[in-house]
């Protein structure tokens, strides 16, 4: 049995038996969704299920917690989870799979995490929770930036300094869903990289800089907004 006595002293023996009874689904692993599945279950998660159709790649050691010199081209899911039953006793399952119209949430989750970067799976992802009425929060942008601040809880209808919310608003108004959906987002502008990969795809020659510094800070964020909701409204502060 992994130690949570520093988490107790912190919160109660009370709220982590509540959090040991929660399930949650965490959808893409890369460099957010790594630090919110490693906070979640440090923290004593009862279960969760890891999402993403992708696999390690160099690329990825900068800023994913997975991520190592020896799993390079195994599923996220899987170096995840391994690394998760290192330092907890969390009950992991993994899909390794693309979110397209064809998902379905098979499982009754308390919580539904959206780490995902393309805007179409988003969406549907959105359009499921709405139908299952399973909360859902959703990380926006954390690319070009390298600081970790103005890290903000809001409605994709208030965000800005995001290219990737402003893409997400477009879809959304595009396809007339008018709920509140709600983000996280870094509320800062993203940095001009000055990185051109000549002959390349719009997408390979205009690369997406990231740090470890930001994503992990949103990570961090999210997770601790899932805790405290999924355990009480409130709770003590040290006086």
């Amino acid at each position: 049995m992994v130690d949570l006595s520093r988490m107790e002293y912190l919160v109660g023996k009370d709220r982590l038996e509540k959090f040991r009874n929660k399930s949650v689904l965490l959808c893409g692993c890369g460099g957010v969704g790594s630090f919110v599945a490693e906070a979640l279950c440090r923290s004593g998660l009862g279960h969760i299920t890891l999402l993403d159709f992708d696999k390690v790649e160099p690329s990825n050691l900068n800023r994913q917690l997975m991520s190592d010199k020896n799993n390079i081209g195994q599923f996220k899911t899987e170096a995840l989870k391994k690394r998760l039953e290192a330092v907890s006793d969390t009950e992991i399952d993994t899909l390794n799979m693309f979110i397209d119209e064809g998902f379905e949430l098979d499982k009754e989750y308390d919580y539904v995490i959206d780490c995902i970067d393309t805007l179409t799976s988003k969406f549907i992802l959105v359009k499921k929770c709405d139908e299952k009425k399973i909360p859902l929060l959703s990380s926006l942008g954390s690319a070009r930036r390298l600081k970790p601040e103005n890290i903000r809880l809001t409605t994709l209808d208030k965000t800005r300094n995001d290219p990737l919310a402003k893409a997400f608003r477009n879809l959304v108004r595009k396809e007339g869903y008018r709920k509140k959906i709600e983000v996280v987002f870094a509320d800062t502008p993203a940095m001009k990289t000055g990185i051109v990969q000549e002959g390349k795809t719009n997408k390979e020659k205009y690369p997406l800089g990231s740090s470890i510094f930001v994503v992990g800070s949103v990570g961090l964020y999210i997770a601790s907004i899932i805790f405290e909701r999924l355990t009480e409204d409130e709770k003590d502060e040290v006086q």
